[in-house]
């Protein structure tokens, strides 16, 4: 199976960032090696969190190390999530762009946490850091709705808008993610000339952590399938793990992956 470098959130309690996205990759069988970029108690929609963001200076210095015992041979792929600020977005730029001059083959997924609904809840800095220096990097981008149309400067309301604003971006794959759809929400990859989309009933007070779930089960299946049959696969997991959260304030991934 493949060998991924996943640069993301890690908490405690309650499965968002790299607690949603690697046992997702881990349950296929992938070699998961987790960056974080904060660590923190919890989820803050869950209440005011301890911890910290990691120094984007010790990110660099992390993968120095691992370069160094050779852990960042063979990587397969790169999965990134969410940053604390500019600066760790544009070390990991700065790296990506290293291991792909050394094998161009890999694999890289950028899910552009930047907002959601109508508003950002980063920094302007970070998500123009974000849009500049790792969107063009990336072999598939993952945004959701509001994302895609900050990342584009495009309204995306409806799967036919989202997938306008998809071909305007040059990544050979975007998944958009939550898109509206009558009283459906639309998961959507678009790559090359062609588009597939999957649907799913628009649910209220889903837990945190769905979009990052998302992101880790279509790379998770993306190795030796093509990008529709990997969000074939990935979206019925997305929706049992939903169904089976209904009522919680957390995502019950390992009750869904199980199940799998």
């Amino acid at each position: 199976m493949a060998r991924i470098l996943a640069v993301s959130s890690q908490v405690v309690y309650g499965p968002v960032g790299l607690t949603a996205a690697v046992p997702a990759l881990q349950a296929m069988g992938h070699e998961v090696l987790a960056l974080p970029t904060v660590q923190l108690s919890n989820h803050p929609g869950l209440g005011k969190p301890v911890g910290h963001a990691t120094p984007a200076s010790e990110m660099s210095a992390m993968l120095e190390a691992l370069e160094r015992i050779d852990a960042l041979q063979a990587l397969d792929a790169v999965m990134t999530g969410y940053f604390a600020n500019a600066d760790q977005a544009e070390v990991m730029a700065k790296w990506i762009a290293k291991l792909c001059r050394i094998d161009p083959a890999i694999y890289v997924l950028v899910d552009p946490v930047i907002g959601d609904d109508d508003a950002l809840y980063v920094s302007e800095a970070l998500a123009i850091s974000i849009r500049d220096r790792l969107v063009p990097l990336a072999t598939c981008i993952t945004p959701n709705a509001f994302e895609l149309g900050w990342l584009t400067k495009r309204v995306v309301k409806d799967s036919e808008s989202a997938i306008a604003a998809a071909r305007s971006l040059a990544a050979p794959e975007v998944l958009a993610t939550s898109v509206p759809d009558g009283a459906m929400l639309a998961n959507i990859i678009v790559a090359s000339s062609s588009s597939h989309r999957v649907t799913s009933p628009k649910l209220m007070d889903v837990p945190h952590g769905t979009g990052d779930l998302l992101a880790g089960l279509y790379l998770a299946h993306r190795f030796g399938s093509t990008p529709e049959d990997a969000l074939n696969r990935a979206v019925p997991i997305l929706s049992r793990t939903i169904t089976a959260s209904l009522g919680g304030d957390t995502l019950a991934i390992a009750e869904a992956l199980h199940g799998s």
